[in-house]
């Protein structure tokens, strides 16, 4: 399976809360790095903390998607381009995305998700 395969079915998995799938495609020492103004974002370390942050999106989300339009192959490292919607308390918000994935021996061992924190944190606010 290509990188670029092995993100498109991470998304996939994603999109229907099959963890134990993106649990396959994470290496066990994987990296995530999210905006640090958003719930659970900063830097996170390790598969199982990975997920664990995964689990936790219905806690400040009520709708909660990314949509990949675009994968981008740059050798170990997928270029995910896409749109984020998410809902709070009746307020929402959709924006561009830029996902840039690192992957050893098949597996994610770096995730860098790059969108509109701002619109994020003031639907949250």
């Amino acid at each position: 399976m290509s990188n670029v395969d092995a993100a498109r079915s991470s998304y996939e998995a994603f999109g229907r809360g099959d963890l134990e799938a993106l649990k396959e495609m994470l290496s066990e020492d994987s990296t995530w790095l999210t905006s640090d103004e958003l719930p659970l974002g900063g830097e996170t370390k390790g598969r199982d903390a990975i997920l664990g942050n995964f689990t936790q999106i219905p806690n400040y989300w009520s709708s909660f998607s990314v949509e990949p339009e675009e994968f981008i192959d740059a050798g170990e490292w997928v270029i995910v381009k896409g749109t984020q919607r998410a809902g709070h308390d009746g307020d929402s918000f959709e924006a561009p995305f830029a996902h840039l994935m690192k992957f050893a021996d098949g597996k994610i061992v770096r995730g860098e998700f790059y969108g509109d924190s701002a619109k994020a944190t003031k639907v949250l606010a």
